[in-house]
């Protein structure tokens, strides 16, 4: 049973896995909607059809609850390792037909069609010379009620430059984000990602197909003033989350 502070979002709770509008629960309360994006249809269609190309091409592993605050904004932060988490993303959130506002480089918004496909879907681009704009899109996202995704790593993490738990150091921004729009931070740990589109290179086809696992952690606060030392505590969490379930791909 979920703790009287948190909620539970579970795929089973609709009907036939499909509403206009997700609902999270929590006991002794009404249901709680998770606000659409303003690109929430395209969202879900996307989600849709990387759950389908996803299937030919890995095994994707993944709950079918996510534990959250109630009465706060969502912020998903996860480990990079591949372009495969976008598509991961998609299909897991869309599985609970919960649309997130995806903060992501903007070279990769800007060019290809993974470009085109992120810019629809209303992502917010970020780099060096657009950081306090993207922070506040992220911010104002926030505090109307969306969801918003990020990787505070800012990069693919080569495993080279993996720490002894699976994850590379994080940026401050994730913590500047968060105690401005006084998100929870869910950690979501990507295992198994670049097994299917390595760092470099093309997506791999072929037999047996790589297991993929994604999982959330627990909520996360971040309230200290030292927004790097937030972070460092963070990306300890999630590695340590990584580590958890990687043993078991």
């Amino acid at each position: 049973m979920p703790d009287p502070g948190e909620v539970l979002i579970g795929v089973s709770e609709w009907s036939n896995g499909i509403l206009e509008r997700p609902t999270v629960r929590v006991a002794g309360q009404e249901p709680r909607i998770v606000k659409p994006t303003d690109h929430h249809d395209q969202f879900l269609t996307a989600g849709r059809w990387s759950d389908r190309l996803i299937k030919p091409v890995a095994r994707l592993d993944a709950p079918d609850s996510i534990r959250l605050v109630p009465d706060r904004p969502i912020l998903f932060a996860g480990n990079h390792r591949s372009l495969f988490d976008v598509f991961a993303t998609l299909a897991v959130l869309g599985r609970f037909q919960v649309s997130s506002r995806i903060l992501i480089r903007s070279d990769l918004v800007d060019s290809g069609a993974t470009g085109v496909l992120l810019r629809r879907l209303g992502s917010i681009s970020t780099s060096r010379s657009n950081r306090q704009e993207a922070e506040d899109s992220a911010v104002a996202a926030l505090e109307s009620g969306q969801t918003v995704s990020l990787m505070p790593e800012g990069r693919l993490v080569p495993p080279a430059e993996r720490s002894a738990i699976g994850v590379g150091p994080g940026r401050p921004g994730l913590s500047r984000i968060a105690r401005r729009s006084g998100a929870a931070v869910i950690p979501v740990a990507f295992i198994g990602t670049d097994r299917v589109w390595p760092r470099g290179g093309l997506p791999r086809l072929g037999l047996p197909r790589p297991h993929v696992k994604i999982r959330f952690g627990d909520p996360i606060e971040m309230t200290g003033d030292d927004d790097q030392a937030n972070v460092d505590a963070f990306m300890a969490e999630l590695g340590d989350l990584v580590r958890r379930y990687e043993t078991a791909v």
